[in-house]
C-alpha cells in the first residue's frame, strides 16, 4: 500500500504481487513438510510403514494437501472471528509442544542424551562429529557462515507485519499494531533463542551440526532413516524412545507449521485489496454475507494453493525458486525506500499522519532513518541469497525467473490501467489517498 501511494501504483502491485506469489509456493509445500518431517516419522515410531509410506508418495501428500486446503477455507470463510480463534488454539498446542520438547530435553541432560543415541541409534556421537569434520564441517565459527545464518534467521521472522491483514478490518488499531508487531517480533526472538539455546545445550551444538551437514551431504557415515530434525528424530533420543511424548512434541510443531493458514488468510485480503483498488473485476471482492468473508477471493487462493501442491509434488517448478531469499528482500527494498522519500514525496499524508511517524531525529525524519537502514540490511541478504552457500551455481534462468514474477505483476498492473482508463476511471485515482477504515 505505502509503495503504491509513494512510489508509483504499478510499484506497488509489482511487489505485492511477488510476495503473493511467494506465499502461494509456500503454502503448497505445507504437506509435503507436515508429512516428511512429523506425520511420516511419527507414524513409523507406532509401526504404520506402510501408512507412513503411503501418505509420503506423490499421490499421498497431494490427497493430504486436498483435505488440509479445504479445511483452511472452510475456517477463513467462517470469517475473521474464527479464523483468529483457531490461530489461538494453533498457537496454544504449539507452545504446549515446545514447553513439553524443552522440559523433556532439561530432564534428561546431555550425558543421557548422549548415551540414550549411541544405544538406540546404531551410530555413535563422537563419531558423528569426527566423520562430519573430516567430510569438510567448519567445526568453529567463520565469519562468512555467520553473516550466511543471518540469512535464514531473517527468513524465520518473515510474517512478522502479517497482522495488517486482519487489522484492516478493525477501527483505530495504532496501539494493537504496535504491540503485535514489535510485540510479537520480540516474542518470538526470545521463545526461539530458548529453544535453540535449550537444544544445543543438551545435544550439543557440534553435535547438531555436525549430524545436519552429514545428512544434508549424503555422507555414508549417515544411517539414520529420517532427516535430523529437533521435534522427532533427534528428540526421540531425549525421550528415550517414548514414542507418544515424541507425538506430542510433533503434535506442536505440526500446528506451529500451520501458520500457512495465516499466509492463506494474507492472499485472500490481496486479492479482495485488489479487487477494492479495481485491478480485479469486483466480483473478486463479492462478500458472503452470513460470514462477511470475501468468497470468491477464498476460492481462488484455495485453488492456487492446490496448483501450487501439484506443481510441487509432479513437476521440477519449484526448482525455480532458488532466489526466492534475494527476490523476497528486493520488495523488502523497494519498500524501505518508499519509507525514505515517504515524508518529502507525501509531504500531506506524512504531517497527519500519528505522532509516531512524524517523528525526527536531529531534524531527520525517523522512517526515512530506518528505512535507509532496511535498504543496508536487505542489500546484504540480497547479495547473500546469491551466494552458493545459500542457493548453489547461480543459474540464469532462475534469475530471470525471480524477476519475471516483478514483471508479470507490473503487466497485470498495465492492462487493468488501460482498461480502466478506457471505462473513464483512471486507476491512479484510486491509489491516491489511503484506502478508508
Amino acid at each position: 500500500m505505502w509503495a503504491s501511494r509513494v512510489l508509483h501504483p504499478a510499484i506497488g502491485f509489482s511487489i505485492v504481487f511477488f510476495v503473493f506469489f511467494i506465499l502461494l509456493a509456500w503454502i503448497g509445500t505445507l504437506p509435503v513438510w507436515l508429512v516428511n518431517y512429523s506425520i511420516g516419522p511419527v507414524l513409523t515410531y507406532f509401526g504404520s510403514t506402510a501408512l507412513a509410506s503411503a501418505l509420503s508418495s506423490p499421490m499421498g501428500l497431494f490427497a493430504f494437501g486436498l483435505v488440509l486446503f479445504l479445511l483452511y477455507a472452510a475456517v477463513i470463510g467462517s470469517g475473521t472471528k474464527t479464523f483468529v480463534k483457531a490461530l489461538w488454539l494453533a498457537s496454544a498446542l504449539q507452545i504446549m509442544g515446545n514447553v513439553l520438547y524443552i522440559a523433556v530435553l532439561l530432564y534428561t541432560g546431555p550425558d543421557m542424551f548422549k548415551t540414550n543415541f549411541n544405544t538406540l541409534s546404531g551410530m555413535n556421537y563422537d563419531t558423528v562429529i569426527s566423520a562430519a569434520q573430516a567430510a569438510g564441517y567448519p567445526s568453529g565459527f567463520t565469519t562468512e557462515g555467520t553473516f550466511l545464518g543471518i540469512v535464514y534467521t531473517m527468513l524465520s521472522f518473515t510474517g512478522f507485519n502479517l497482522s495488517v491483514y486482519i487489522s484492516g478490518e478493525i477501527k483505530e488499531v495504532r496501539r494493537s499494531q504496535i504491540i503485535a508487531i514489535l510485540g510479537g517480533t520480540v516474542a518470538f526472538a526470545f521463545w526461539l533463542f530458548t529453544i535453540y539455546q535449550v537444544t544445543y545445550s543438551v545435544m550439543g551444538a557440534q553435535f547438531v551440526n555436525a549430524i545436519s551437514f552429514l545428512s544434508v551431504t549424503a555422507n555414508p557415515a549417515y544411517t539414520l532413516p529420517f532427516t535430523p530434525t529437533f521435534y522427532n528424530l533427534l528428540f526421540i533420543y531425549a525421550s528415550n524412545n517414548n514414542v507418544w511424548i515424541t507425538a506430542l512434541v510433533n503434535l506442536g510443531y505440526c500446528f506451529g507449521l500451520t501458520s500457512t493458514l495465516t499466509y492463506a488468510f494474507t492472499c485472500v485480503r490481496m486479492v479482495f485489496s485488489w479487487s477494492f483498488d479495481r485491478i480485479l473485476p469486483k466480483s473478486f471482492a463479492s462478500i458472503d454475507r452470513r460470514f462477511n468473508s470475501p468468497y470468491i477471493a477464498i476460492i481462488v487462493v484455495i485453488i492456487l494453493s492446490i496448483v501450487s501442491l501439484g506443481l510441487w509434488l509432479f513437476t521440477p517448478f519449484m526448482s525455480y525458486f532458488a532466489y526466492v531469499v534475494p527476490g523476497w528482500f528486493i520488495q523488502i527494498a523497494i519498500v524501505a525506500a518508499s519509507g525514505v522519500v515517504f515524508p518529502f514525496r507525501r509531504k500531506s499524508i506524512f504531517e497527519s499522519s500519528p505522532p509516531i511517524v512524524t517523528k525526527k531525529v536531529a531534524g531527520i525524519p525517523l522512517i526515512s532513518l530506518l528505512g535507509l537502514i532496511t535498504i543496508a540490511l536487505s542489500g546484504w541478504l540480497i547479495y547473500a541469497g546469491f551466494m552458493p552457500a545459500i542457493a548453489g551455481t547461480i543459474n540464469p534462468t532462475y534469475v530471470l525467473f525471480t524477476f519475471g514474477v516483478y514483471f508479470i505483476g507490473l503487466v497485470i498492473y498495465v492492462i487493468s490501467s488501460v482498461y480502466r482508463r478506457r471505462s473513464g476511471l483512471p486507476l491512479e485515482m484510486t491509489f491516491g489517498e489511503v484506502p478508508p477504515e
